[in-house]
């Protein structure tokens, strides 16, 4: 495997958090981009829409197509009208390309769908009309000069029906291309790696802090708006803006069925130290309220998140488990010993189906991305996701509540019954579960 396959592998691997052996997908080996597989090419965007050209042929940098040992293959595409086979600094040098497919449910709910993509030189994707990720390839080349893809989880942006999605790429030099390996695309009930059903909402992009995108714009409840009006820092920024002394908020929205109960919730921020003092940067949430002297109460420290102090310059991807949240009463100038207490701040995402996050005051943002699992009363005892079985799977979010309160008298994950969900839970669900050794 080239070394551009095992990063690809890995990146892949690391982006849906469950290691599975390689018999998880079926291999496969036909061509997933270009002529004949759905993806049409225009050179403005607007008409001219044919299929589009795959492969497209570069001899200095073209990427090695087998990704993995799943045996996934996707090769280059471009727009190209013929006649003939293109040459490698052929025209145009800016290209669109667009697929349209409908997608169905999985046991009720939304798949998740990853892509891999790389570009020569740049490319923008947008998801059903709102642009969601960009590539440059100056920032993913690898030491042999080859390009690295980036994995993006389309997830968020996609809907169950009808989709839509549209790549602009442009090319400043000789041998340009596009990247998109759509397996999950083409045939969405199989992925890479099985991952527990989750309901995933992204606010921002996945862009390594790259500014002045239209989804660095992030949605705002009113109390989000009304604490940003409040705070002492210098007026709010968007996403992807350095933090001097400036916050930024947004809110994520979610809709469960009904009847569904929440299981987990985790928020993974991708932060950036930018402010001239850092350790005593704090996220304020539903429940925080900033006073008219701008001092802020039930707040969230980013030291008791990252479980270290943050420095200036750093860079981080903090991960917030709301089944623990470690709150402190006020925000305080220095950041010492254990947090005030640990909330369970599952019945409070599940009432008000929404979380308000706002950084303070020298944390740059590049994206928020909140998961949530839930089940149904209908569900199995110790079937936490609804997804049928009673698995690792389950395991994985009873831990995540590990010593915490349950979320009321009927919360799922408290399996004894107690009040609590403790090791006890975690050993009736093991009982009970539905594959040999809870895999």
């Amino acid at each position: 495997m080239s070394i551009f396959a095992r990063t690809i592998a890995l990146a892949a691997a690391g982006l849906l958090m469950v290691t599975q052996t390689a018999d998880a997908a079926r291999p496969r080996t036909e061509l997933l981009s270009g002529a004949g597989h759905g993806w049409l090419a225009s050179p403005n965007g607007v008409n001219g829409w044919i299929p589009a050209y795959g492969p497209y042929p570069n001899p200095n940098t073209m990427p090695y197509p087998f990704l993995n040992e799943f045996g996934i293959h996707a090769d280059l595409m471009w727009y190209w009208p013929g006649p003939g086979v293109p040459e490698a600094a052929s025209p145009p040098s800016t290209a669109y390309f667009r697929h349209q497919f409908h997608l169905e449910p999985e046991n009720g709910m939304k798949p998740q769908i990853v892509a891999l993509m790389a570009a020569d030189d740049e490319m923008t994707l947008t998801i059903n009309g709102t642009p969601f990720a960009s590539y440059r390839l100056a920032d993913h080349k690898m030491p042999n000069g080859q390009p690295e893809a980036v994995a993006v989880d389309m997830t968020p942006a996609l809907r169950l029906g009808d989709n839509q999605i549209d790549i602009r790429a442009t090319d400043t030099g000789a041998g340009h291309w596009v990247f998109f390996d759509s397996y999950n695309i083409f045939h969405p009930t199989e992925v890479l790696v099985q991952r527990a059903p989750a309901q995933i909402s992204l606010v921002g992009d996945k862009d390594d802090f790259h500014p002045d995108d239209q989804a660095d714009m992030a949605p705002k409840s009113q109390h989000v708006l009304d604490m940003l009006g409040k705070l002492v820092a210098a007026p709010a920024i968007d996403l992807d803006q350095p933090a001097h002394n400036q916050s930024v908020g947004l809110t994520h929205d979610i809709t469960v069925p009904e009847g569904a109960i929440i299981t987990s919730a985790t928020v993974k921020l991708h932060i950036r130290m930018t402010g001239a003092v850092v350790d005593n940067d704090i996220v304020l949430f539903n429940q925080s309220n900033v006073s008219d002297e701008g001092q802020a109460t039930r707040v969230i420290a980013l030291h008791d998140l990252l479980g270290f102090p943050p420095q200036v310059g750093g860079s981080y991807d903090m991960v917030w488990n709301l089944g623990k949240t470690p709150l402190r009463n006020v925000a305080t100038s220095t950041v010492t010993g254990q947090p005030d207490q640990v909330l369970n701040l599952l019945p409070m995402l599940a009432s008000e189906q929404r979380l308000d996050v706002l950084a303070t005051d020298g944390t740059m943002v590049d994206y928020s991305e909140l998961s949530v699992t839930y089940t149904g009363v209908s569900a199995a005892p110790g079937d936490l996701n609804n997804d049928g079985a009673v698995d690792r799977a389950d395991v994985n979010i009873l831990l995540l509540g590990l010593n915490s309160l349950a979320s009321d008298a009927n919360d799922p994950r408290d399996l004894d019954r107690d009040g609590r969900i403790t090791a006890l839970d975690v050993r009736k669900l093991v009982a009970n579960c539905s594959r040999p050794l809870c895999n």
